[in-house]
């Protein structure tokens, strides 16, 4: 791929006015597309869509209480009621006239009030129930109707209105008016009356009027007009009436005063951030026109993501796209590498070799993690993985092509790193203090991890100036629109079925309302009925009228109207009503039934019909009361709480599934491209580790996820693998070549932070909660992901991959060591309290004790090497050695290992130990019981405790090294151990070690796969004049021995390609070209490089004319540490491979740049491993070498006239 996008650049680059046309046309075909797409605000549109957040969804949008605007005309006490009516009337003349206006409630016409009256007259058994028959009896009682009949006189002769008069004659009874008080259960408070048409508050100060939108209130773009609308006139009939304070509130002003916040907020914010941020820029890259650069692959992608988004969506949500802005901090991020690259580099092949792969690579991870929203069932959350994956890999793409044609900034010989250059070149994962802080902030996210809940509640995340709280508390004096109630909705096709269920609704409510489990109901269903039940009201209806009822109601009548002035046929036609025949009411049908105010509780929309029902439940046993009424079929049971928790209940799982989803996809992407499980695990754990940080931060500061926020969280994860990609590049580059990379990329990281939290963390100045919200968690996530990614990834790296001094480590060698460590610990410290404890009670002799207890410490020993299951022991033997004569026994000392290598030879034996050993709080007890002795204290002040242990059957174990030895070279021997055999007249019994210098070696806590081996050597007797006849003597002797016995040894167990996996596996993670190249001629040349290792000198001085990556002088080295190697490599990179090789340490190597000079370091052999040049020919000529090795069969031999060929494989020139 980068070098198919270095062919692009340079075809461009050769045709720089035919890209300029290609780029300005292709921008302005894609900005005319997205130009042409519509936008849609609807909230709702994130909220993933399940079967039942669906019905819930239709449910409530059949529901008119939320889009209601509610108005609260107030007068002062110096203004008269008839301004006040004037002013409503007014306003509601202006309100009607408003095409976004589809209805205006509150305001009553007497002819409406006649018609409803007369309606329900004239149907009156259909408006009764049982209760109310129980009050008719009451009224007809003669006391109480003598009484009823004398104040409706009063009345008529009173100044009162004909509707009144006329009403009394028609129903002397007021039975209509019981039928009426139902209709005031349903209205919206209990304080407000009807007066002079209008809805007043009881002081008649107040007047309030309901105003339905044509939009919902998710529709604030043409709210917002409306709004503006109902400003102006509400200013000007101000400007009329000086005393008289109009204010209003609802769902739409809710709505479109946040929409207005979150533009101001956002405009404030970013037009500061951008200014902030085009300066940094500016001074950082020293040049005006960077940013601009900078931001083009940006715009880009986003222009082409919406053009995308046109050829699949008809509309796109604005949210969606809205969030997807604060991909700002990502698509920056790959511009910002590319010109931190350049900056520091000129070379654009090598940036296309070096940098395209992790920038395309993090451009796939993140727009694929961003992909997984695609399986959610959201047009919005869909919409906006469309739009940042394509903006991602466009913006990737673009930056790659665009800007290593505009930017090319001036270059100094030498710069001194300043300011922030500085402060990048700081091994911040050095720092004990800084890995202490994000150590802490990972064990304080992982235990408030569970704390953060999701916040189910819009309305917490909804913004309300102080002047609209003010205006809401006020109207909920009046109105209790903030009263917290239960909707119980019935739902269906069919308005009977509906009301039939309605019924059954109402029925439960008021059993419940006997338990005193409810406050208060306001049913339609106590007006309407359905035709069942009508039917049913009917049959009660004349059953109470019986005809003895009628004949004494009559009689009463005339009784008592005729006594204070009616005449006797007066109330005739109310009788005659009696025995009408009624018949049920279609609701359906227009009529005057359409007068009856209730169509903010039934509900016909596109053949779906609710019917709602208005609960206050006593607090603590809402769940109760739910679950009763949620068993009934056709029932929609919804809360302000559960109202969001149906929307929004299954987005946190749905955003848990995403996570997931996403994490796999990565994973997989990573590993395809890494083709390694560590550097993929290297990578992803940082990513994880900023999750937890920042979820367990948000727990401690109590920051609850919201709709909003955890979206943005998908945001934090692509940086977070952005950041990881780019370190574990840089780390990578460093490994293998020696360099400097990590400050390069870290700047462009740094830079991409202060991009993210200027752009997105900015908002915490914002006073909209969500965008509050959305910056704390995205500053929490950026600032973890930087820390993360600065210290934990580069410890990870060298841990796993190594390090210049240290070779690189496999998951199971650290599991399974860790294990045997721990092991050996527990065992070393229950040895030790059992030999304070239990040792000193056991009721045997302390011989016998001590017999067991040294079996079972060699035991133990012989057990912790067991126990690592890629480990081998084998022990030779030719000599049949049994120890059962004390003896002197030595051994070479490489590892830790070699102790229980020993140890589990004989049990009858002491160690000479070091005083880490001797004092150790874990095992030091049972040391100091076996026997063992501090060399510490000296030789001298142990020959009576060791003369001790000799008499008492137990050969002494020293290492005359003294300590062990990085490597597997045995150094001198001191003369202590030979003092020690001379003194007590002991035998010395040598023992080689071979292999714990590569399983274990000194200062390594990692036990690698291996096999140890341990060659008894014979036995030297003490008389044996062999060696020499004193200790000095013999401490030669026996050296020069021990370390030719160990040479054999070594020549035994040493195959020619022994070494081929150390060599191999250092050149793992130094780029895939050079490790398949190492590995093929390592296997290809494999006899060659067996012979040559054979025919040189252990202590050989060779110079080396290669331009290989220095895997034969590894070898050479790793055979014999004693040959010292001089190196000239034609190739500037591979000799930065061979330097940076953790393989040079302890090692005579040797790189030279300059040819003379490589000559002129004086060796006896030339190794010749390239093609030589003429004048390199006659300057090796003049040279003073005793063998010459030709590898490369293009050397022309006869160039060396002054050499005599000695073999063929390798060519061995003698002079």
């Amino acid at each position: 791929m980068s070098n198919l996008l270095y062919s692009i650049f340079k075809f461009f680059n050769q045709r720089k006015i035919v890209s300029l046309v290609v780029i300005i046309g292709l921008f302005s075909g894609l900005l005319y597309i997205a130009s042409n797409i519509k936008f849609e605000e609807d909230i709702l549109k994130l909220v993933p869509q399940t079967n039942q957040s669906s019905e819930a969804k239709k449910v409530l949008e059949n529901t008119n209480f939320s889009d209601k605007i509610i108005f609260k005309i107030q007068r002062k006490d110096s203004v008269a009621r008839e301004d006040l009516t004037k002013f409503a009337t007014v306003l509601i003349d202006s309100l009607q006239k408003n095409k976004l206006i589809t209805k205006v409630s509150g305001v009553v016409n007497g002819d409406d009030v006649f018609k409803i009256t007369d309606f329900i007259y004239e149907n009156l058994p259909l408006f009764l129930d049982k209760e109310d028959y129980q009050a008719i009896n009451s009224k007809i009682e003669s006391d109480n109707l003598e009484s009823l009949i004398e104040k409706n006189y009063h009345t008529l002769i009173s100044p009162t209105g004909s509707f009144v008069k006329k009403q009394i004659l028609k129903d002397p009874l007021g039975l209509s008016f019981i039928a009426l008080k139902k209709l005031q259960k349903l209205g919206v408070g209990n304080d407000l009356i009807l007066k002079d048409g209008f809805l007043m508050s009881s002081d008649e100060k107040s007047i309030i009027l309901f105003v339905d939108t044509k939009f919902p209130p998710s529709e604030t773009e043409k709210n917002s007009v409306l709004v503006s609308d109902i400003d102006a006139i509400v200013k000007d009939l101000h400007q009329t009436y000086k005393n008289i304070d109009a204010t209003f509130f609802g769902a739409a002003v809710v709505a479109v005063e946040n929409a207005s916040q979150i533009k101001s907020d956002i405009q404030l914010t970013v037009s500061i951030a951008l200014t902030v941020l085009f300066i940094i820029l500016i001074v950082y890259y020293k040049k005006i026109a960077t940013p601009l650069i900078l931001f083009v692959p940006t715009l880009f992608g986003g222009v082409l993501a919406i053009s995308f988004l046109y050829f699949f969506r008809e509309n796109v949500s604005a949210i969606s796209l809205g969030i997807g802005a604060v991909l700002l901090g990502i698509t920056l991020d790959y511009s910002l590498h590319i010109l931190s690259y350049i900056k520091k580099e000129d070379n654009i092949e090598k940036l296309y070799q070096e940098i395209s792969k992790p920038i395309l690579i993090s451009s796939l991870t993140t727009a694929s993690a961003f992909l997984c929203l695609l399986f959610l069932k959201s047009q919005a959350l869909q919409d906006l993985g469309v739009f940042a994956s394509v903006s991602v890999v466009g913006a990737s793409i673009v930056a790659l092509l665009f800007i290593p044609h505009v930017y090319n900034p001036k270059r100094k010989t030498k710069e001194k790193a300043v300011g922030i250059e500085r402060f990048l070149q700081y091994p911040i994962h050095r720092n004990k203090w800084w890995v202490l802080v994000v150590v802490t902030l990972i064990i304080v996210g992982a235990f408030n991890y569970e704390k953060v809940k999701f916040n189910k509640d819009l309305s917490k995340l909804n913004y309300k100036s102080e002047h609209l709280q003010e205006v809401e508390n006020s109207l909920n004096k009046l109105t209790n629109i903030s009263e917290k109630s239960v909707y119980l909705v019935a739902y269906g096709s069919n308005l009977d079925s509906v009301l039939r269920t309605n019924e059954t609704i109402l029925d439960k409510l008021k059993s419940l309302k006997n338990k005193d489990q409810i406050i208060e109901i306001k049913s339609v269903s106590e007006l309407i009925s359905s035709k069942k039940k009508q039917e049913k009201k009917i049959v009660e209806w004349n059953s109470f009228w019986t005809k003895e009822k009628q004949d004494s109601l009559k009689s009463n009548l005339n009784l008592f109207g005729t006594a204070i002035g009616f005449k006797p046929d007066t109330f005739n036609s109310f009788i005659e009503k009696l025995n009408k025949n009624y018949n049920p009411i279609d609701f359906n049908d227009k009529n005057d039934s359409s007068l009856l105010p209730i169509n903010d509780y039934v509900s016909n929309k596109n053949s779906f019909i609710t019917v709602t029902n208005i609960v206050k439940i006593k607090e603590g046993f809402v769940d109760e009361v739910k679950r009763n009424l949620g068993k009934i079929p056709g029932v929609y049971i919804i809360d302000r709480k559960e109202m969001n928790e149906v929307f929004l209940g299954g987005l946190k799982n749905n955003f848990n599934f995403l996570m997931k989803g996403s994490f796999l996809v990565v994973l997989v992407l990573l590993i395809l491209f890494y083709k390694n499980i560590y550097l993929t695990v290297i990578t992803v754990l940082p990513v994880l580790l900023t999750w937890v940080i920042t979820v367990g931060l948000m727990g401690v500061l109590h920051i609850d996820f919201n709709i909003f926020n955890i979206i943005i969280s998908s945001f934090i994860f692509g940086l977070g693998i952005d950041y990881s990609i780019f370190i574990t590049s840089a780390l990578q580059k460093e490994y293998a070549t020696g360099k400097k990379y990590l400050p390069n990329y870290k700047s462009a990281i740094i830079l991409s932070v202060i991009t993210t939290i200027l752009g997105v963390g900015v908002l915490i100045f914002a006073k909209h909660p969500a965008l509050y919200s959305i910056s704390v968690v995205s500053i929490i996530g950026v600032l973890s992901a930087l820390l993360l990614s600065f210290t934990i990834q580069p410890l990870l790296f060298k841990l796993f991959i190594g390090t210049k001094t240290r070779e690189s480590l496999k998951l199971h060698h650290l599991i399974f060591s860790t294990i045997s460590f721990a092991f050996f610990g527990l065992g070393g410290l229950l040895l030790s309290l059992f030999s304070v404890s239990v040792m000193k009670i056991i009721p045997v002799s302390k011989k016998v004790k001590m017999k067991w207890f040294h079996k079972t410490v060699s035991k133990f020993m012989s057990s912790v090497l067991w126990s690592y299951p890629f480990l081998r022991n084998k022990v030779i033997n030719n000599t049949n050695e049994d120890f059962s004569k004390q003896a002197l026994i030595i051994a070479n000392h490489n590892s830790f290992l070699d102790i229980l290598t020993i140890g589990k030879l004989h049990p009858k034996m002491i160690f000479l130990v070091n005083d880490w050993v001797y004092n150790s709080p874990i095992f030091g007890k049972a040391v100091q019981l076996a026997g063992f002795y501090p060399v510490s204290k000296g030789i001298d002040e142990g020959l009576n405790h060791i003369e001790e242990k000799i008499k008492q059957g137990y050969s002494v174990m020293v290492f005359p090294e003294g300590t062990r030895s990085e490597t597997n070279k045995i150094r001198r021997f001191h003369k202590g151990a030979f003092y020690l055999a001379e003194t007590f007249k002991l035998d010395i019994v040598p023992v080689l070690i071979h292999g714990a210098s590569e399983v274990l070696p000194k200062g390594n806590f990692i036990i690698k796969k291996g096999t140890i081996t341990a060659k008894i050597l014979p036995r030297i007797a003490f008389k044996e004049a062999t060696f020499g006849s004193t200790y000095s003597e013999k401490t030669k002797q026996i050296g020069r021995y021990f370390k030719e016995e160990h040479l054999v040894l070594r020549r035994e167990l040493e195959t020619s390609s022994y070494f081929y996996k150390t060599i191999v596996n250092s050149y793992l993670y130094r780029g895939k070209k050079v490790y398949n190249q190492v590995k093929l001629d390592l296997k290809n040349k494999r006899e060659l490089y067996s012979n040559l290792l054979l025919k040189l000198n252990e202590k050989e001085s060779i110079t080396h004319l290669s331009e290989d990556y220095g895997q034969l002088d590894f070898l050479l080295t790793l055979d014999s540490l004693d040959r010292k190697i001089i190196i000239h490599n034609n190739s500037e990179k591979n000799q930065e491979l061979i330097k940076s090789n953790y393989l040079v340490k302890h090692k005579k190597i040797t790189l030279v740049n300059d040819f003379h000079k490589a000559l002129a370091l004086k060796s006896n052999v030339l190794i010749i491993n390239r093609n030589l040049e003429k004048e390199e020919y006659k300057l090796i000529e003049d040279q003073d070498f005793s063998t010459i090795v030709i590898l490369q069969k293009d050397v022309i031999l006869e160039n060396f006239n002054k050499y005599t060929k000695e073999g063929e494989l390798p060519v061995i020139l003698k002079r």
